[in-house]
């Protein structure tokens, strides 16, 4: 089912106010969502998103933009986000000469559950069951194959199996 999405025209100052106005509380969401709740993180994502549009406007790039265009964004930044963190937990690590500490025993909420996922487990499951992308698309949006998408996604399902209440 295709929708179609509001296009503004940001070249105004109004125009983006409009914009930014009408999709801020779906942008948030959607970052809440991949952060895992992390409010911190999901508004730094927000933030870097508006800001990603406006340098966009500013060099001319973007005149017209809708909501589809901003949650990508989000979702880049947030990918980025977690392979530069990635990248920096493996040196600390290695550096350290041990492996982090595993997870304490879970809350049995179901918000709380994903906060034992790993960033990309959390993220995989936010694109293929909440945001409802196909698998190919999750692997996409993760700079992966769709077969290591699908093994991401069944790992990070037998993981909240594992942990939610019996």
């Amino acid at each position: 089912m295709t929708q179609t999405q509001t296009e503004y025209d940001v070249t105004s100052s109004a125009g983006l106010a409009a914009f930014y106005d009408d999709t801020v509380d779906e942008v948030f969401h959607a970052a809440v969502l991949l952060t895992g709740t992390n409010r911190a993180q999901a508004e730094d994502l927000v933030q870097d998103a508006y800001l990603r549009l406006l340098r966009a406007i500013g060099e001319g790039r973007v005149t017209r933009v809708s909501i589809g265009w901003i949650i990508t964004t989000l979702r880049h930044r947030h990918f980025d986000v977690l392979r530069s963190t990635g990248r920096e937990q493996r040196r600390i690590t290695a550096a350290a000469g041990h492996r982090p500490d595993s997870a304490s025993a879970p809350d049995r909420d179901a918000t709380e559950l994903l906060t034992f996922l790993t960033p990309r487990e959390r993220s995989a499951l936010v694109l293929r069951y909440i945001e409802d992308l196909p698998v190919m698309e999750v692997a996409d949006a993760m700079n992966t194959t769709v077969r290591a998408a699908e093994s991401l996604l069944q790992r990070a399902k037998a993981k909240m199996r594992t942990r939610r209440p019996q």
